[in-house]
């Protein structure tokens, strides 16, 4: 049968109160009782009851992670690994627990609704979401990463505006024109500079930005194609294997991610196209393989780990009653040599 709190507190010489600090608080009671009722717990065999807990205190000590995708499929991205890494390391600190969460049947607000958690960091979120109101209506505290910045909720982020357009500005001073875009999000093929509703919208934002301050004609929209990737390598080099057997292939990708990049020098590699000569690539994240890979990759340095950690921290303060604000970190782009001069044509 098992051993419950009175008896431990009995056999102690305590109270209930003194038992539940011991477990709970330890910093509530004298280390000699602490050690005391620590002691006896472990010769009767006493181990405490969490459903109780939860239900004494309305904590469980454990803060979300939810991922807009299965955990299967982002975890095989190693720019969503380091935010992973990130908000851990933060959890160790503070002696919390991070439970890692995918959408529930498909539905992200099933999670919202159903997770054990005291409060959840949110990966890659619609500002008109309806998330948002999920979080309301279960009253419970949560952060946003690379979210659009906005004050209706607390976001980490990075300018994803102006890298974008500082990324466009490479590729359209170095003459490219038959440009294509690779993200996971679609892409409207109407560029414009006003949505800014999500992170792939505000690097939308930047590449129009740059098109407009390179005073080109609105013809040249006509010489950009728009993919729609996966998380995964296999599925991105699928992806990028396809649209560079196409006979009028483009002279430079531009992709929203490392993973995206590194299935083009994979497909370009195979089909014997030279990469920057014949293909020039930027991208997002830069992963470690991206500064290996030959020609070593131009992309933005995204601080993914300190993303994380900040996320966070700033949860943390939420759930000490805390008001917090948005985080802007700094990014910059790795210039290296997946660019040249496009050849014309």
């Amino acid at each position: 049968m098992k051993v419950t709190i009175k008896e431990l507190a009995e056999k102690a010489g305590v109270s209930k109160t003194a038992v539940s600090f011991a477990f709970n608080n330890p910093k509530r009671i004298s280390s000699e009782t602490y050690e005391r009722i620590m002691k006896i717990a472990k010769e009767i065999g006493y181990s405490p009851d969490p459903v109780a807990r939860i239900l004494a205190t309305h904590q469980t000590q454990t803060i979300g992670l939810l991922f807009p995708q299965s955990i299967t499929e982002v975890l095989q991205n190693p720019y969503i690994a380091e935010l992973a890494r990130g908000v851990g390391s933060v959890c160790d600190k503070e002696g919390l627990a991070l439970t890692l969460l995918s959408p529930l049947k498909g539905i992200v607000n099933n999670t919202i609704q159903n997770a054990a958690v005291d409060g959840m960091i949110i990966l890659g979120v619609d500002k008109n979401s309806t998330v948002h109101e999920a979080f309301k209506l279960r009253n419970m505290p949560y952060v946003a990463i690379d979210a659009a910045m906005t004050e209706e909720y607390t976001n980490v982020g990075i300018d994803d505006k102006k890298l974008a357009e500082e990324l466009m500005d490479i590729l359209l001073d170095n003459g490219h024109r038959k440009i294509s875009f690779c993200s996971l999000k679609p892409i409207s093929v109407d560029l414009t500079e006003e949505k800014h509703s999500t992170t792939t919208e505000a690097r939308q934002s930047g590449i129009a930005a740059s098109i407009k301050k390179h005073k080109l004609s609105e013809d040249i929209k006509k010489n950009f194609r728009f993919l729609e990737s996966e998380t995964s390598f296999a599925k991105s080099y699928e992806i990028a294997k396809m649209h560079l057997m196409e006979k009028d292939r483009p002279t430079a990708v531009f992709c929203m991610g490392d993973i995206q990049a590194l299935g083009f020098y994979r497909a370009a590699e195979e089909l014997g196209i030279k990469v920057p000569e014949e293909l020039s690539i930027v991208s997002f994240d830069d992963l470690p393989l991206s500064a290996i890979v030959t020609p070593r990759l131009t992309t933005v340095h995204q601080p993914g780990f300190d993303k994380g950690q900040a996320a966070a921290e700033l949860l943390i303060k939420k759930l000490n009653g805390q008001s917090c604000s948005s985080v802007l970190l700094p990014a910059y782009i790795e210039n290296r040599a997946s660019v040249c001069k496009a050849k014309e044509s």
